[in-house]
């Protein structure tokens, strides 16, 4: 597979771990994963109040998705990232620094909004990795 970032240089430098857009081709296989919470295997709400424990167990959640698909995370090409009031935006950017391939980011779509599915939810995560 040929994987191919997009970073024009009519756009400014990405604000964190990402790039604009990712072109691949030869791919064999996508993986789209459904948005990953903070939800355990028994479905208990791990670091409730706290963004940092709810984003890594996002992070777990998403990595199993993933490798039930025969990828990792070097694997998405698209990332994106839901959080719970503005105050979490940046916190959201050093989880996927601390996550995602440095050497080969994903493209990356941050919104910020007023709830999840649970009010307990602070961050939820979606991915599209091709291998």
């Amino acid at each position: 597979m040929k994987r191919e970032p997009l970073s024009p240089d009519t756009l400014h430098a990405p604000f964190a771990t990402y790039v604009h857009g990712v072109a691949i081709d030869e791919a064999k296989r996508v993986i789209f994963s459904a948005g990953q919470v903070c939800g355990d295997k028994d479905g208990n709400i791990v670091g409730v109040g706290d963004f940092d424990a709810q984003g890594e167990q996002v992070m777990k959640n998403l990595k199993a998705v993933l490798a039930e698909g025969g990828a990792t995370v070097s694997d998405i090409v698209k990332v994106t990232i839901y959080v719970v009031g503005q105050k979490y935006a940046q916190p959201a950017r050093d989880l996927g620094g601390r996550h995602w391939d440095k050497s080969n980011p994903p493209a990356s779509t941050l919104i910020v909004c007023a709830g999840l599915a649970n009010p307990a939810f602070l961050i939820e995560i979606e991915a599209i990795a091709v291998i």
